[in-house]
């Protein structure tokens, strides 16, 4: 097994984990959007086929018993580590993060001397984020880069560090294709 994750800020070798993907996607279903028109051929496709549902992806992973502890004892752990939602970081994609939760009930195979299970993630939403960027605002026209592959909502936060009030902020939405 190669690799490993970090979960909810802790990585998967804090409980001797790693991991190895079963399949990745290049992208995630498109949501279906088509409204058969009586009497016409083909149909009205609603969304445009750039709208996504959600991405599920598997991997297969291990762990070696740790001294002290049993094979259950390790398992268990895991299970309250790994129930709920959170940001999921993969290690083979250090800059980027999911937002992600298990799907189902992983199968478990407990031996005496180590354990092996499959996770199977849904991100929502289906792409990952990048970094968090800062960039100060200066008078006049600010023009930040977006360095995206996928179009997303953008979250913009103002921050006055000055003693200065300010007044008149206009932002301008620009939609750019091709990205």
């Amino acid at each position: 097994m190669t690799g490993g994750f970090t979960f909810r800020g802790v990585h998967s070798s804090r409980y001797g984990v790693h991991m190895q993907a079963q399949g990745r996607t290049l992208l995630p279903p498109r949501r279906e959007g088509s409204i058969v028109i009586p009497g016409e051929s083909g149909c009205y496709d609603g969304v445009g086929g750039r709208v996504y549902d959600t991405r599920s992806e598997s991997f297969q992973c291990g762990f070696a018993k740790p001294a002290g502890m049993s094979v259950p004892e390790v398992c268990r752990e895991l299970a309250y580590w790994l129930s709920g939602a959170g940001r999921l970081v993969l290690d083979k994609e250090p800059d980027k993060y999911y937002m992600a939760r298990l799907s189902g009930a992983p199968p478990m195979e407990q031996h005496l001397h180590y354990g092996a299970f499959t996770l199977t993630w849904v991100y929502n939403p289906p792409f990952a984020f990048g970094r968090t960027v800062t960039l100060p605002v200066r008078d006049g026209a600010n023009a930040p880069q977006y360095q995206g592959t996928a179009e997303t909502p953008c979250l913009l936060v103002l921050r006055n560090t000055s003693g200065r009030t300010i007044q008149n902020i206009t932002i301008t939405a620009i939609k750019r294709s091709g990205l």
